[in-house]
């Protein structure tokens, strides 16, 4: 299989229906997990006001992309769904090639809707236009199995992504050592970079 663009967006409700303030949504996720962790791509800022210009980052070994998709190995044993997945692309890069309009919304962010396997992520913005023809796009926005059993979401803005799921699943990831993966409490803003 290979992702598809939904016509019907309406799996996507459940998301619109948490109520929460756009940016809460869009940069944290929805709530009512009983755990979560976020992946960060760069580490925490070390005090309030941290410029990123300010340090010198060493590479990840792994990309954004790859670090998802460890995280997305383990997710994949907490759901009874991993053949129909759904994957949210943000309308604000320049390089998407759609000829549709973006088909499910929340304030103050547009997105396309996408229904695929797990299996289909490795092809998410692949460079193949037989696997991806969607022009180029990073990471999805939100990642979720149909039985809603766990949420990725992957704002643009953030230094990292949030993982919304079971408390085994939130601790097998954060016990890994290939991506860099901390309890999270949806209740608290993280540091944020300036």
């Amino acid at each position: 299989m290979s992702f598809e663009l939904c016509e019907d967006a309406s799996t996507a409700d459940w998301l619109v229906e948490q109520g929460l303030p756009w940016y809460r949504l869009a940069g944290r996720g929805p709530v009512g997990y009983p755990s979560y962790a976020r992946v960060r791509f760069i580490p925490d800022p070390g005090f309030p006001g941290q410029k990123m210009s300010d340090v010198d980052f060493d590479q990840h070994a792994l990309s954004e992309k790859e670090q998802i998709g460890v995280a997305l190995e383990v997710l994949s044993r907490y759901t009874t769904t991993p053949d129909e997945c759904y994957f949210c692309m943000w309308d604000g890069w320049s390089t998407i090639t759609i000829d549709s309009a973006p088909n499910f919304a929340i304030p103050n962010r547009d997105y396309w809707l996408f229904r695929g396997t797990l299996a289909d992520y490795a092809d998410w913005n692949s460079t193949d236009p037989a696997r991806w023809p969607y022009g180029g796009s990073p990471d999805p926005a939100f990642i979720w199995p149909a039985d809603l059993a766990w949420c990725i979401t992957n704002d643009v803005d953030p230094h990292f992504a949030t993982i919304g799921a079971s408390a085994d699943a939130i601790n097998r990831i954060v016990a890994g050592e290939r991506i860099d993966a901390v309890l999270d409490d949806p209740a608290r803003e993280p540091p944020y970079w300036e």
